[in-house]
C-alpha cells in the first residue's frame, strides 16, 4: 500500500480539522496519475466509477472526492498501471521515511507551512513539478 487516509488520522492529526484533509494530498497525487493514463483501467470503465472518474479527470469533482467515495481512502499497487506502479514507487515513496519527493513538492509547491501545516491545504494547487518529475524520473 503506497497511502492511506488512516496512516494520517492515526498520527498527530489536528482535531479542528475534517478528517478528509488527512486524503487531499493523496487526492492529488491519485488526480494527476488519472489524468496521466498512469491508473489501472478498471477505474474508468467499471460502471460504478465512470461517471466519478471522468468528473475526477475534467476538474469537476477532486480526487480526494474520488478517493474517498471510491478506494476507501487508500492507494494501492492494483490501482495503477505497471507505469504507474514504477513512477509512484519512485516518486511517491521512499524506503527510509515512507514518503519520497512528492511531499517534499507538495509541501514546496502549496508552502503548507504558511497555511498553517500540511493538512491544511483546503483547496488543492497544480503540482506542476509532479510532470517534470515524471518526464525526468523513467
Amino acid at each position: 500500500m503506497y497511502d492511506n487516509i488512516r496512516f494520517h488520522l492515526d498520527e498527530d492529526y489536528p482535531d479542528q480539522l475534517p478528517p478528509e484533509n488527512a486524503a487531499t494530498h493523496i487526492g492529488m497525487y491519485w488526480q494527476w496519475a488519472a489524468k496521466s493514463g498512469l491508473v489501472n483501467p478498471v477505474w474508468q470503465t467499471a460502471p460504478e466509477t465512470t461517471a466519478d472518474f471522468a468528473a475526477m479527470t475534467a476538474g469537476t469533482i477532486s480526487g480526494r472526492h474520488f478517493l474517498l467515495k471510491h478506494m476507501d481512502g487508500a492507494l494501492t499497487a492494483d490501482d495503477f498501471t505497471e507505469l504507474g506502479q514504477r513512477f509512484t514507487e519512485f516518486y511517491y515513496t521512499d524506503e527510509e521515511d515512507g514518503y519520497g519527493a512528492f511531499m517534499e513538492d507538495y509541501v514546496l509547491a502549496l508552502d503548507t507551512p504558511s497555511l498553517g501545516g500540511f493538512y491544511h491545504v483546503k483547496h488543492p494547487g497544480n503540482l506542476r513539478q509532479t510532470d517534470t518529475r515524471f518526464s525526468d524520473g523513467l
